[in-house]
């Protein structure tokens, strides 16, 4: 069974809504725009809530200190300084594995949901 979603666009009015069924979006558009209309949407893949792990903040936290430490190293006073090495350990610190999985677990959580936007100009 595919599951599907209802979305309604007005872009004079600059709003969006998605609606989880056909007959809630039916019940709005005769109450609020009995011109408009609401597109089927078949949603590919389910949603799974990924929730973030207490060590993920604890991951960015060490990433961020690494990061520091790195700059703080290139910086000190009449020390030989290569650019190219301290990026790669930069980017090495910032974008590990364990760092980009921390950073999905923490930014999908904020993103799944259906979402209703109202802009008003």
């Amino acid at each position: 069974m595919t599951e599907s979603v209802w979305l309604y666009v007005n872009v004079p009015k600059g709003t969006v809504k998605v609606f989880g069924s056909y007959d809630t979006a039916n019940e709005w558009l005769c109450q609020n725009d009995p011109y408009g209309v609401a597109v089927e949407c078949p949603v590919e893949d389910k949603a799974r809530s990924i929730v973030p792990k207490r060590t993920d903040v604890q991951v960015l936290l060490g990433a961020f200190l690494d990061a520091r430490a790195i700059l703080s190293a290139y910086l000190v006073p009449n020390s030989p300084r290569d650019a190219n090495a301290t990026v790669e350990k930069l980017m090495d610190a910032l974008i590990s594995d364990h760092v980009l999985a921390a950073l999905s677990r923490i930014e999908r959580r904020r993103r799944f949901g259906l979402v209703e936007v109202e802009h008003t100009n």
